[in-house]
C-alpha cells in the first residue's frame, strides 16, 4: 500500500503541467508596459496559450524580468495611472449628483485600485477608485 502511495505520488510529481508558460524574450525593466513582441509562450498548447499571453499584454512590471526568465503573475500589475503626489481631480457621486474638486495622492494606483487622496481645499482625507489617468472616483 505504502509503495503504490509513493508509485501515485511521483507520477503526480513527473507529470508534465498543462498549459503554457510566459516567458520573457528579452529583459524587461521595472516600469515598462509589456507588448505581445516581449514574451513568448512555452510550450505552446494552441489557444490556451494565446490567452494566457493576452493576459500580460498591457501590464505593466513591478520588478525586473530577465530575458528567458519565467513571468509570473505578482511581477506585473495594472499600469500606474494615479501615482504619489501627483494632483488629481476627485469625481465625488452622490446619486445623480457629480461634484468634482482637486486633490492630491497619497497612494499610487492603476484602474480598479483604491487609493488615498487629500483634498486640496478642505485637507480632508478621502478614499477612492482610480478611473483613469488623473481621475478618483470617490461615492459618499
Amino acid at each position: 500500500m505504502r509503495s503504490l502511495v509513493i508509485s501515485i505520488a511521483l507520477a503526480l510529481v513527473s507529470a508534465p503541467a498543462f498549459g503554457a508558460e510566459i516567458i520573457a524574450k528579452s529583459t524587461l525593466l521595472r516600469g515598462t508596459i509589456i507588448s505581445a513582441s516581449d514574451v513568448t509562450t512555452e510550450p505552446s498548447s494552441g489557444a490556451e496559450a494565446h490567452s494566457q499571453l493576452a493576459a500580460f499584454v498591457g501590464k505593466e512590471v513591478k520588478r525586473t524580468i530577465y530575458a528567458g526568465q519565467k513571468v509570473n503573475p505578482s511581477f506585473v500589475g495594472s499600469p500606474i495611472l494615479v501615482k504619489r503626489n501627483s494632483r488629481v481631480t476627485m469625481i465625488y457621486k452622490f446619486g445623480p449628483m457629480e461634484i468634482t474638486a482637486f486633490g492630491r495622492a497619497l497612494d499610487e494606483g492603476g484602474v480598479g485600485d483604491t487609493v488615498t487622496i487629500m483634498n486640496l481645499d478642505s485637507r480632508n482625507r478621502v478614499n477612492g477608485i482610480v478611473n483613469s489617468a488623473g481621475y478618483v472616483e470617490v461615492n459618499l
